[in-house]
């Protein structure tokens, strides 16, 4: 009788155990995920819009439309909301205009801050950004 007690009360506790183990094991999972940027997003007072199109593509549509110009950028979220971007393709009617400021393969990151319905582009960089790049992509963005 007594022992069967003591057999059920290390089964209960063992139990127990291995719950709390699975909880913490969840909760570092979650821990290292990222958040993925989404959504649609408009420079303020400007014409450049950006679109989180899934977790890995960004599009950046430098006139604010697909038909002039698209630069299509693979990304990646690191610590601290910095996102590490790499131009992936070029697309649209100035293409090869396009191609000469920003050449597929060029690396570059920006910290990204997001609340609500408005966003933060800053503190872009890159090896071999053009000044140009910065000047349009930096400000304060709303969602579309």
């Amino acid at each position: 009788m007594v022992q069967s007690r003591c057999l059920r009360v290390v089964a209960v506790l063992f139990g127990g155990f291995l719950t709390l183990i699975s909880v913490a094991a969840l909760a570092d999972d979650k821990k290292d995920e990222k958040p993925a940027l989404t959504g649609t997003w408009g420079l303020a007072g400007g014409q450049v819009k950006i679109e989180f199109a899934d977790k890995e593509v960004m599009k950046i549509f430098p006139h604010g439309d697909s038909d002039s110009a698209v630069v299509v950028c693979s990304y990646t979220v690191g610590k601290d909301a910095i996102v590490k971007a790499k131009i992936t393709a070029l697309e649209g009617k100035a293409k090869e205009k396009l191609e000469q400021i920003l050449p597929v393969g060029l690396e570059f990151n920006f910290k990204w801050a997001a609340k609500d319905a408005d966003a933060i582009l800053d503190d872009l960089k890159g090896e071999k950004v053009p000044d140009v790049m910065k000047s349009h992509l930096e400000g304060k963005y709303e969602k579309k």
